[in-house]
């Protein structure tokens, strides 16, 4: 022998000659339902310390294992197996009941000291509501070239007074949004006039009238118009169950307003 090479963990000499255990398997037809109460059940003389029910979702059916204690007491703990159970636990019999599963079996491997684990082809399920990580902490960068925010607005009709125009509605809004960039530029005919993005449930019936995201400052005025503009530079979160609306508190003048807005639906 090498006197470089480590030493295996595994005695591959006694798996050679057969002194220790390799997996051995079992099938049981699951057609006919076996149970207790039916005295119906099944019992299968089989010895090991190590269980495990064949990952086979297509053709492996459930069952429930009563491992040893077969002497149909309530002392029994009654397992439900499904395909990819496994379990570490000494028997040297097994109780098994099981409803009608037609075409259905379950392949059960055994063996001493064989450290079954899930495989590749195990799956996790996660029960509750599963939060998603503000898309704000990605930092992405708002004003990149290239970047897909998901949907866009823009506009440069020119709106009447406290008529909202409908960025997103509220029942597309399901999850929530991002408005990653928005800009406001309105002339109204006359003073004072402010165009704004409000955020509320259902149409907002003035630019006061809901959560408001953005509003235009006054930058020129005169006795018959009034300019204002307005940009979000710093994106922002509008809940779910709530839509988006521009809306101006003067007519506009027509062909003097632009309005636009990047955002994703999450």
């Amino acid at each position: 022998m090498n006197p470089l090479l480590k030493i295996p963990s595994t005695d591959f000499n006694g798996v050679r000659d057969g002194r220790n255990s390799l997996p051995l398997y079992i099938d049981i037809d699951l057609t006919l339902a076996r149970s207790i109460g039916a005295n119906t059940q099944l019992v299968i003389e089989i010895a090991a310390n190590s269980f495990y029910a064949d990952a086979d979702t297509s053709n492996g059916g459930n069952a429930t294992v009563h491992f040893q204690d077969t002497n149909l007491g309530s002392s029994s703990a009654p397992f439900f197996v499904s395909p990819g159970f496994i379990a570490n636990v000494g028997f040297t019999k097994l109780l098994i009941e099981n409803t009608a599963q037609a075409g259905k079996r379950m392949r059960i491997f055994y063996g001493v000291d064989i450290d079954f684990q899930a495989g590749v082809n195990s799956s996790i399920a996660i029960s509750g509501d599963v939060k998603i990580n503000n898309l704000l902490s990605q930092k992405i960068p708002v004003y990149q070239a290239g970047i897909d925010y998901g949907s866009s607005y823009k506009s440069n009709t020119s709106m009447a007074a406290n008529t909202p125009d409908t960025v997103f509605s509220a029942a597309a809004n399901v999850n929530g949004a991002i408005v990653w960039l928005a800009s406001l530029t309105t002339v109204g005919t006359s003073q004072p006039a402010h165009v704004g993005l409000v955020a509320k449930a259902t149409a907002p019936a003035s630019i006061i009238d809901g959560d408001l995201i953005l509003c235009s400052d006054n930058t020129s005025a005169s006795a018959s118009s009034n300019f204002g503009s307005a940009s979000l530079k710093t994106p922002i979160k509008i809940p779910a169950g709530k839509g988006l609306y521009a809306i101006s508190t003067a007519a506009e003048q027509a062909s003097y307003s632009l309005r636009s807005v990047l955002y994703t639906l999450l």
